[in-house]
């Protein structure tokens, strides 16, 4: 390191004494672009170290390190040479940047591979760099998962202590609050974060709130961060249910310490109680689907696309689903739908022919295209759709004599 700065030096002397007794060049020199400069990676190990290193305009250095769980950390780069204002970036395991600051830099990251860049905002030189974790103050948690469900449905609420100070807690009493309009409380289960078999009060919810109180036995106490205890919450009423939970702690020396409140909102929605139905029809007509109910009154009807798909929502129940066009047999089958998801029926084919619609293609569907021969109307004998009922109209029919229905859909 001190043979490369005396270089450096001696190099800069040269060019202050050409410069005194004016030196100037000959002729004009092209101009060059700055190429890019060299990142040069370096080894970082240790908190609270201090790691020596070089920047200028031409070399940048990379120091990567490992977090096995998620920090709050600082870095901090203080110049010791030069003229060197240096810029600290952090960079994911891909290179992304994540921060960036001025001489140092505060930041939060979960277990992962990182990287701290330094470059020169201006001037060059060298500095010292450390990084060090910053520990964070005991802090309250609330959680509820998942965070909307409908009404009758329920979610799990996870009340928890972080960074705990060392030594840990000897007790801890939480008491929270809800609306109890929206949601009902029940099923308080303690976790072994005081220790197993540990001493515990619960003051059973009711007019919006409960406590739990908890106590290590036998010496034991909790000493890392994790829930402390968890319960149901169960949807009454369409709302924002708002959790909110203090906590007292002990470290065992007969003071309570009051710990920030801490807070979940649990969302509880109308309960989902339609279904849709869902398919396609195949026929050179406009079809309708319908769709029953199990005493035949009509639950819902819709138009199908120009492609035959079709869709109809319902509430959850079990119907039965037909497909009619004009001219065609009629399908029919039946069809279950649930709650908040999409049943889809098979794509089924309508069989073309009954123009008098008794779901047989006979004689008499012959003789109604012999009646109204060379026009238009009925439509049920217009079967191609060309807006003329002929013998082309006929020979559909004989394609299809004595087929009946209704086809079955399923």
């Amino acid at each position: 390191m001190m043979k490369s700065k005396t270089l450096f030096q001696s190099i800069v002397l040269i060019a202050v004494l050409l410069a005194a007794v004016g030196v100037q060049p000959a002729y004009a020199q092209p101009a060059f672009e700055d190429p890019d400069p060299d990142i040069v990676v370096r080894e970082l190990t240790y908190w609270d170290a201090t790691y020596t290193g070089y920047v200028d305009a031409t070399r940048f250095e990379k120091w990567p390190f490992v977090f096995d769980a998620s920090y709050d950390f600082s870095v901090t780069v203080t110049p010791t040479s030069g003229d060197l204002v240096p810029v600290v970036i952090l960079l994911d395991a891909g290179g992304a940047e994540l921060a960036r600051g001025t001489g140092s830099l505060i930041s939060t990251q979960p277990a992962g591979n990182y990287f701290v860049q330094i470059e020169p905002e201006s001037g060059s030189g060298f500095y010292e760099l450390m990084l060090r974790q910053i520990d964070a103050d005991p802090a309250l948690s609330a959680e509820v998962s998942p965070a909307t469900i409908a009404i009758d449905e329920s979610s799990v609420a996870s009340i928890g202590l972080n960074d705990l100070p060392e030594g840990g807690y000897t007790s801890a009493e939480f008491s929270c609050t809800y609306p109890v309009d929206v949601v009902s409380i029940s099923n308080i289960v303690v976790t072994d974060l005081f220790g197993t078999d540990s001493a515990v009060a619960i003051s059973d919810p009711q007019d919006g709130s409960f406590i739990v109180a908890i106590a290590g036995s036998n010496g034991q106490t909790a000493t890392a961060s994790g829930d402390a205890f968890t319960f149901t919450a169960t949807g009454l009423q369409a709302g924002e249910a708002t959790i909110t939970c203090t906590a007292k702690t002990s470290t065992g020396d007969a003071v309570l310490t009051e710990l920030d409140p801490s807070t979940a909102v649990l969302t509880v929605e109308e309960a989902v109680v339609d279904g849709i139905v869902a398919g396609q029809v195949l026929a050179s007509k406009a079809v309708t689907v319908n769709l029953y109910n199990p005493d035949d009154s009509l639950a819902a009807t819709v138009a199908a696309e120009a492609d035959g798909t079709f869709s109809l929502t319902a509430p959850a129940g079990t119907y039965t689903v037909e497909a009619v066009a004009s001219g065609f047999v009629r399908a029919e089958g039946s069809a279950v739908i649930v709650a908040g998801e999409t049943t889809t029926m098979p794509t089924v084919t309508l069989i073309a022919g009954d123009i008098d619609g008794n779901d047989v293609v006979d004689q008499y569907d012959a003789m109604t295209i012999g009646m109204s021969y060379n026009t238009a109307t009925p439509d049920a004998a217009d079967l191609n759709g060309d807006a003329v009922i002929n013998v082309l109209d006929l020979e559909i029919v004989a394609t299809n004599y004595n087929q009946s229905g209704p086809v079955l859909w399923e």
